[in-house]
């Protein structure tokens, strides 16, 4: 997966890796033997302090099918200055963030929610004033910025997030998952500023990229601040057991249909996400419904499920189209996690389906010309193709979505997409836009690989695709999650679902068009309703090509104080409903007024989180006159099986590379390597002057006689070059097409038309050829 920038710049300070040692370790911080911990470096290299962000502690109440979190983020500052203090960090991509509070001291300050404008006008008010000031963005669903100002020597300070979400429930399993790091995104388009802190510039394509790329800490460093989670379950029927696949846990059972969940470190290091399953009687759990009423509005959330599945004696035929991301962050266990699972589905294929295999990277590429028969011989040369797969390049993924959609279709059978990625993108807008306006009668499955994987995407692609999604984790058996794909798209619990509402005066029902259910799964809807009273909600479909129905009595009381959860999730659902009415205006920034004025009020009035709304909190007394402060982000962790060398090429290389490429110099710290610099460095050592200096000294060299001769404008010493429209074909050898390198290419305006493990070929003006070869990376441009 192509990055646009080395991981740890920050626009206005830098945090550089320190191996912890000499001296006695501080109880409280429990350093990890062979791990590091980060410091704040100013400029001429001097230490701040250790990150202000200490630790995180997650404390979630489950009751049936909704649970409650509460986010706490403890700042203590061991910096000799007042900073200002930068934190990116995820969510679920289901959560309704309605509350935030913050406490310093003995105050407790609750924050308010305002327009996005307002509430970043208010927080720097009270920064520039020196007052203690906590502001919160929401970046995308599942992306969250927690910005506090004014944060003192020695002072600490505590942010409380509240949300509230529903539970997945699936063929008897509840599961509960907190994503802990926000994984490195891969930025496509062309660099246009850098708004934010984050290590990629904004670009045509990302306009916001640089809010939601945050610095990651070397490898072999920790970033200083750990996590402890706690759950405490009431199912409401038995519970049968409870695991959580990747984490250690101590259980606690009080009552059959209870339980106590605590991490059993509860110094964890937040690099993968918390999943908490638990089963239950699978005949205990029925459809029903919660309300809430207190005034004169009333809400009620219907938990409708389906039927149970019906296994068909034949199946009808598919064309299956099998997706694989190939990009650098899928090197290593992630690739071959999603080649084991894919390799059994092609092995359990039906004789009577045919398939196509899509890999993409910074290309995509098809394997066969027209999908071929499953048969043996089809299936080894296939089998072949995915064990040769390397992960490396780019994640160009709305250009292979647009491969798949223009592919051709068989109209006798139905497209069947799998599609298999971790989702480290920062067009998810984009994507999941594309999928739902060019994907036809197809259906998409997404899977993702790895254990920290973008699950707004994810479940977005499954979502707009018409299927579902699932997740491979690195323990998991790919050929358990096959399994799961195969008993789906071989007998859907229900298809053509459609709801009736009878004697019922509700309203605003979400979502507006229930999609096919190819799980034993709830369909949950959400609605408003106005008058109180007594009548049924019908659940209509088709099951195996039969008619289905289900009725459930309903009564809407005129007061209900309790569930008053569900107030937030209706509103979270609305809001849903309206940002997916032009998710490509979302992506872009150019987003319908109206629909953005009908998101804010509604946010407005049900204190809810949006892309256009935020929670701001402000201590009155002055702590700091002045107001004079150090800009400090906070970094996070590499997600667990994500490879350093995937992304970066390396930490030791891409430091080095970065280095030289912005003039500055590179300390090596042990095993790590950090830079120093601020804002007015970064962007002055990028200057293009600067880089049209070094590309005197190096081109020559670099360049082929033809081409230098083309930017010298001389007569050509070998063949002809053709120039179309000021543009020159290029063939560029590298030393790796690791995602800095080639993302480096782009930035200097190179078309890239081909990649392979040492080259690429595409298209540049010819007054930057001489920029391009002298890119650290490069090692000889030459006619194709």
């Amino acid at each position: 997966m192509e990055k646009t920038a080395r991981p740890l710049t920050m626009a206005m300070a830098v945090l550089t890796a320190f191996l912890l040692g000499g001296g006695p370790a501080r109880a409280e911080e429990k350093p990890i033997p062979g791990s590091g911990a980060l410091d704040a470096i100013g400029p001429g290299g001097k230490p701040l302090g250790a990150c202000p962000l200490r630790h995180t502690e997650v404390a979630v109440e489950i009751s049936g099918f909704v649970a409650r979190v509460t986010v706490t983020q403890l700042f203590a500052s061991r910096f000799t200055e007042p900073v200002e203090a930068l934190y990116s960090f995820p969510l679920s991509d289901r959560a309704a963030v309605d509350a935030m509070s913050m406490r310093t001291g003995e105050r407790t300050i609750h924050g308010e929610i305002k327009r996005r404008e307002e509430a970043r006008r208010i927080y720097e008010a009270a920064r520039k004033a020196g007052q203690v000031a906590a502001l919160l963005d929401q970046e995308r669903p599942n992306i969250f910025t927690q910005t506090l100002a004014n944060l003192m020597p020695g002072a600490t300070v505590e942010i409380r997030i509240e949300y509230v979400e529903p539970l997945v429930f699936r063929d008897g399993t509840f599961e509960f998952s907190f994503p802990t790091v926000v994984g490195p995104r891969f930025i496509p388009g062309a660099p246009t500023g850098h708004a934010g802190t984050g290590w990629a510039p904004d670009t045509t394509r990302v306009p916001d990229a640089s809010r939601i790329t945050p610095p990651v800490t070397p490898e072999g460093t920790r970033a200083g601040h750990d996590i402890g989670i706690s759950v405490d379950i009431d199912a409401g029927v038995p519970i049968l057991d409870v695991v959580s696949p990747l984490h250690e846990i101590d259980v606690e059972r009080p009552e059959a249909n209870k339980a106590r969940v605590h991490l059993r470190d509860q110094a964890e290091i937040p690099n993968r996400d918390f999943v908490l399953r638990y089963a239950v009687a699978g005949d205990e759990v029925r459809s029903g419904y919660l309300v809430h009423r207190d005034g004169n509005e009333g809400y009620v959330t219907f938990v409708l499920l389906p039927p149970k599945r019906v296994t068909p004696e034949t199946a009808a035929p598919k064309e299956m189209i099998f997706v694989i991301d190939r990009s650098g962050s899928q090197a290593g266990l992630p690739l071959e996690k999603a080649k084991e699972t894919m390799r059994w589905i092609l092995d359990h294929m039906n004789p009577n389906d045919t398939f196509q295999i899509v890999d993409f990277g910074s290309t995509a590429n098809v394997l066969f010309p027209t999908p071929e028969p499953a048969s043996p011989e089809m299936k080894r040369a296939a089998r072949a193709h995915i064990d040769a797969l390397e992960a490396n390049g780019g994640t160009m993924m709305a250009e292979a979505v647009r491969t798949v959609c223009a592919l051709p279709a068989d109209r006798n059978r139905l497209r069947i997409v799998t599609f298999m990625t971790d989702g480290y993108i920062g067009n998810d807008f984009e994507v999941i836009d594309l999928v739902r306006s060019l994907r036809g009668t197809s259906r998409w499955f997404s899977f993702g690989a790895g254990n920290g994987v973008n699950r707004f995407l994810l479940e977005g692609l499954a979502r707009a695709g018409g299927g579902e999604v699932d997740y491979i984790l690195l323990n998991d058996a790919g050929e358990a999650v096959a399994k799961r794909f195969y008993e789906r798209i071989a007998a859907p619990a229900l298809t053509d679902v459609r709801l009736e509402f009878r004697g019922l005066d509700v309203t605003d029902v979400f979502p507006t068009a229930p999609s096919d259910v190819w799980d034993r799964r709830p369909l949950i809807v959400h609605a408003r309703y106005r008058r109180a009273g007594e009548g049924q909600v019908v659940l209509r479909g088709f099951r195996q090509g039969k008619p289905y129905e289900q009725v459930i009595d309903v009564t809407l009381p005129e007061l209900g104080a309790g569930n008053g959860a569900i107030a937030s999730m209706w509103a979270r659902a609305k809001v849903d409903d309206l940002m997916w009415q032009d998710l490509a205006g979302l992506q872009s920034g150019n987003f319908p007024e109206a629909l953005r004025e009908e998101i804010v009020q509604t946010a407005l009035g049900y204190r809810l989180m949006t892309q256009f709304t935020s929670f701001v909190a402000v201590e009155d007394r002055v702590v700091n006159d002045g107001g004079v402060q150090r800009t400090v982000s906070v970094p996070v962790e590499m997600p667990q099986g994500v490879r350093y060398d995937g992304i970066f090429g390396g930490a030791a290389e891409s430091d080095a590379l970065a280095g030289r490429a912005m003039n500055a110099p590179v300390p090596m710290f042990a095993k790590s390597a950090g830079l120093a610099r601020d804002s007015a460095t970064l962007r002055g050592a990028l200057a293009p002057a600067s880089q049209e200096r070094s590309a005197r000294r190096i081109a020559p060299a670099r360049l082929a006689p033809e081409l230098q001769a083309l930017v010298e404008g001389a007569p050509s010493p070998g063949r002809p070059v053709r120039v179309v429209d000021g543009r020159v074909q290029v063939k560029v050898l590298l030393r790796n097409a690791h995602a800095l390198t080639l993302h480096r290419l782009e930035a200097a305006g190179l078309h890239l038309h081909q990649v392979a493990a040492r080259w690429v070929i595409g298209s540049i003006e010819v007054t930057k050829l001489a920029a391009l070869a002298e890119l650290d990376g490069v090692e000889r441009v030459e006619l194709p």
